[in-house]
């Protein structure tokens, strides 16, 4: 077995890192949208309406998060990968 590269071990695991991190983000989804799936079979208030406004806005804004970090991970991860093709 040859030498290992440090950078390639470190992404390894880097990326594993992002999947558990990804089945969290997507359980937590799925637990807003069952609340949603309950508040919808219920007859709407404005308070019902409000609160299924509120579990969209959060579901929303997870993805905005997840969308950003995956961009990001995406940049830094081309620099890496970018740095170990020339080195």
């Amino acid at each position: 077995m040859g030498p290992r590269n440090p950078l390639i071990i470190q992404a390894a695991k880097d990326v594993q890192e992002s999947q558990i991190a990804l089945v969290d983000i997507f359980e937590r989804i799925e637990s807003f949208f069952r609340r949603l799936e309950i508040y919808v079979n219920v007859p709407t208030t404005t308070e019902m309406m409000d609160t299924m406004v509120q579990i969209l806005v959060e579901v929303l804004c997870i993805l905005g998060v997840v969308t950003k970090e995956i961009k990001e991970t995406r940049s830094s991860e081309y620099s890496v990968c970018k740095c170990v093709a020339v080195g």
